[in-house]
Order: C-alpha cells, then sequence, then structure tokens
C-alpha cells in the first residue's frame, strides 16, 4: 500500500511538472504573438509618419517657391521706385518665411518622433527575439 502511495505521489510530482511547463511555453508563444502584433503596428505607423513627413516637405517648398516669387516681385517694386507695394510684398515675404520656419520646426519635431518610434520600435523586436529564443 505505502509503495502504491509512493509511486502515485512521484507520478504527481512529475505530472505536476511536466504541466507546469507546458502554459509557460503557451505563454511564451503568446508573448511573441503579442510584441509582432505591436511591431507591426508600430511598423505601421512609422509608415504613416515617414508619409507625413514627406508630405510636410513638399510643402515648405511651396512656401519658399511663394516666398521668393514675392522677393521678385519686391525687387521689381523696388526698381519701379513704388515703394509703397515694396513694403506690402515684404510684409508678405515676411510672413510666408514665419510659416516656413514654424513648417520647418514642426517638421524637425516630427523626425524626432520618428526616430524615437524607431528606437522604441527596435528595442520591441530585440525583446521578442530574446522571448522567441526561450522557447524550445
Amino acid at each position: 500500500m505505502k509503495t502504491k502511495f509512493i509511486l502515485a505521489a512521484i507520478a504527481t510530482v512529475f505530472s505536476v511538472g511536466a504541466f507546469a511547463q507546458t502554459p509557460a511555453s503557451s505563454t511564451a508563444v503568446n508573448q511573441v504573438k503579442q510584441d509582432n502584433k505591436e511591431i507591426r503596428q508600430e511598423n505601421r505607423e512609422i509608415r504613416h509618419d515617414k508619409r507625413d513627413i514627406s508630405q510636410d516637405k513638399k510643402e515648405i517648398g511651396q512656401d519658399r517657391k511663394a516666398r521668393n516669387a514675392d522677393q521678385r516681385a519686391e525687387d521689381a517694386d523696388i526698381k519701379k521706385g513704388d515703394m509703397t507695394d515694396a513694403q506690402k510684398m515684404e510684409k508678405r515675404r515676411e510672413h510666408e518665411q514665419r510659416e516656413i520656419n514654424k513648417e520647418k520646426r514642426d517638421l524637425n519635431k516630427d523626425r524626432k518622433d520618428l526616430r524615437h518610434d524607431r528606437h522604441e520600435r527596435n528595442a520591441d523586436v530585440k525583446e521578442r527575439n530574446h522571448d522567441a529564443a526561450k522557447i524550445k
């Protein structure tokens, strides 16, 4: 009777250990799947941010063209001796330049955020790879 009890206890100890390992590996797999989902989402956000940055750069280029046109008009007014129109064009050009500077600051902030997002994503990939290496 004692032998059966001891064998049952030993079998229980080994089976509990085997069952305890199964959820650990499945939680690791689930963690890797969750990490993959987060990484894909971050990749999507990075692509959108890159697209937005590209559009902002195009807008800045268009604003610069408008500013340069205002500068040429101002120069033409000065050549004609029309100082009133030249002053109007100068104010308009200065306003355009302030807008360009504001957009450039925003663009640089977006680039900084993009670098930060990429850094976070790379850290997540490293963590995911570390978790995946544990799965056997």
